[in-house]
């Protein structure tokens, strides 16, 4: 399948741009979280399309590089990471999925509606998943730093008494 790399780009910067005006972000945020949204969403299709990822690992380090992105964006905006992650992974979020896993029980089809269903619900635990890692380590690395600057007072105090 033949992917137009640059209208994923666009069409994934406005949609996440435009959940982040719902959602109240601050309009600074704006174009850093439709550029984090757009970048998922590529890297996405590419791994998925170009490459032949299954959705799961696709949906997992599209999710890892949004979270990574939004970090980093937090910091440089002095916004919490929320701000750039929630619209950064809207373009990820399996909502096709669920509709039409939805529509294919109620059709009475229900192999295939809780095979699609199975899927959206796993491609949903992997974007969960990217999420709570980057985030970790993000958190690991900010408690170690504040550990070595309480050490770093500590120490600084005793030399002066």
């Amino acid at each position: 399948m033949e992917v137009n790399v640059l209208s994923a780009f666009v069409f994934a910067f406005f949609a996440t741009a435009a959940f982040g005006v719902l959602f109240q972000a601050p309009k600074k945020t704006l174009v850093s979280s439709g550029v984090i949204g757009a970048v998922g969403w590529v890297l996405f299709v590419l791994l998925r399309h170009q490459l032949g990822y299954n959705s799961f690992h696709a949906n997992f380090f599209a999710a890892v590089v949004i979270a990574l992105c939004s970090e980093w964006s937090a910091r440089l905006f002095r916004q919490p990471a929320t701000v750039f992650v929630i619209p950064g992974i809207i373009p990820l979020v399996p909502g096709l999925g669920m509709y039409q896993g939805m529509t294919q029980i109620i059709e009475k089809n229900y192999e295939l509606g809780t095979a699609t269903l199975l899927t959206a619900c796993t491609d949903s635990a992997a974007i969960a998943l990217g999420m709570m890692v980057m985030t970790s380590v993000f958190r690991v690395l900010k408690i170690g730093k504040e550990r070595k600057q309480r050490l770093q007072r500590l120490k600084n105090a005793g030399r002066h008494n």
